[in-house]
């Protein structure tokens, strides 16, 4: 009786692992399928563009960016405020129950202008990182964007072409 239960797990454990070497062999082809890849290709067009550039510094280089906008913290919270207080200033214009579309403007036009700043603001410290590079970082830098430049091409041909297909297949449906 000893002898089946030690059996039964032994073989308990060689079924789960079994069976998780399955779900992660299955779950890495599945995650290669067309349905899934449109998901993560799409991702990337949803990224803030206020410091894309930074996406393309090697490692090294991001941890000293990021620890050079940790000092400038001070620097970018006033900014930081004017945006949240021009959000604020959207919100309750649009909380009316009767919509004045000048003061509607204004708030957003206050906000394109706090979002501006804060843009310049990175945009300097980015100038400010790059110019103490090296050439050789900055070629790969150079390098990095061209190779996500030509990704970004063939991911948004292929989204136009799916799209395509889509509103294709609702035109007909429609007839």
């Amino acid at each position: 009786m000893g002898e089946k239960s030690k059996k039964a797990n032994w073989i308990n454990v060689i079924l789960f692992f079994s069976l998780a070497l399955n779900f992660f062999v299955v779950g890495y082809l599945v995650s290669d399928t067309r349905i899934f890849r449109n998901l993560h290709d799409r991702k990337i067009f949803h990224k803030k563009p206020d410091v894309r550039i930074v996406d393309f510094f090697p490692r090294s280089e991001k941890k000293k960016f990021r620890r050079f906008m940790l000092q400038q913290h001070e620097k970018l919270m006033p900014i930081q405020r004017d945006i949240t207080r021009s959000q604020r200033e959207i919100f309750v214009a649009i909380s009316k129950r009767k919509l004045d579309e000048a003061e509607l403007r204004e708030a957003f036009e206050k906000y394109q202008t706090s979002n501006d700043s804060l843009q310049v603001a990175i945009n300097d410290m980015v100038i400010e990182m790059i110019m103490e590079m090296d050439y050789g970082t900055r070629r790969k830098i150079i390098m990095r964007g061209k190779k996500a430049q030509e990704k970004w091409k063939k991911m948004r041909k292929q989204w136009q072409k799916d799209r395509a297909k889509t509103m294709g297949k609702d035109d007909r449906a429609e007839e």
